[in-house]
């Protein structure tokens, strides 16, 4: 006897079909996110590196302006982190120089005015006192002490940055590392930013005697000295320096003249 066929009631049927429509759907709209190149994925969150490098100000936008010999002077990116503010007081020099009028540097007394070499050559520095050098020829590098070649020191790297932007910086330049047996690459050279004006920097304003009429003779010169200058001096200013020193006698009324030449 043959069994009579089996008839799936209406719920059942219902509940098959709404299975297969769901994954009909569902597999539809997989296959067209796939096949549209416009498709629109949900946008990722940078991670909080990035977010953090992308909100950090760029150094593009890096300013700073300071006083300079002729005014205020604007530097922008990395030479406005690079420009380093500068305290005269540490090696014992001036806040300011006053013109014609006797100051105290290292202990001597002296005066800045208009050099002996004319106006045109602009100021220059006197002995208010007698500096003796018993023996110039055995005293070379040995004389007294008069003060230091002061100012912010920077890479020579750094310094041309620097004059990229205000090429009239270079004006009192001082090479630290020019001596013989420096081991320094050139990059690396320090280079001391003397301006007067804006370092308190006395020996700034020192003429040299490369073209002088009459000729002069050079009565000091620099010296570069590793290691803080003697105290009171090194108790405040720890880092290698440059020093003025007597090379003749120095009497009171003369105009300090050292050799130099200007680049």
């Amino acid at each position: 006897m043959t069994p009579p066929p089996y008839v799936l009631s209406q719920g059942v049927l219902t509940a098959i079909g709404n299975a297969l429509s769901h994954a009909f759907a569902v597999g539809i709209g997989a296959s067209h996110e796939a096949s549209n190149p416009h498709h629109q994925a949900r946008p990722c969150l940078p991670s909080v590196r990035q977010r953090s490098k992308a909100q950090r100000p760029s150094e593009g936008h890096a300013r700073t302006i300071v006083e300079g010999r002729w005014g205020m002077c604007e530097f922008t990116g990395k030479c406005a982190n690079i420009i380093q503010s500068w305290n005269p007081t540490v090696l014992g020099l001036l806040d300011s120089l006053p013109y014609d009028e006797e100051v105290v540097v290292w202990g001597r007394r002296w005066i800045v005015k208009t050099s002996t070499l004319g106006e045109r050559h602009g100021y220059g520095v006197y002995a208010c006192e007698d500096i003796i050098v018993e023996d110039s020829t055995s005293c070379r590098r040995e004389g007294p002490t008069l003060f230091p070649y002061g100012g912010p020191i920077y890479k020579r790297r750094h310094w041309n940055m620097i004059l990229r932007q205000h090429p009239e910086w270079k004006t009192f330049a001082l090479e630290m590392d020019t001596f013989a047996g420096s081991t320094r690459r050139h990059s690396d050279v320090r280079v001391i930013d003397g301006d007067p004006i804006r370092s308190g920097n006395i020996a700034g304003f020192i003429n040299s005697t490369v073209g002088t009429r009459p000729k002069r003779k050079a009565n000091c010169e620099w010296v570069f000295v590793e290691g803080p200058p003697p105290a009171p001096y090194g108790e405040t200013y720890h880092e290698d320096h440059c020093l003025v020193l007597a090379t003749r006698t120095i009497r009171s009324g003369d105009e300090l003249f050292t050799h130099y030449e200007w680049n």
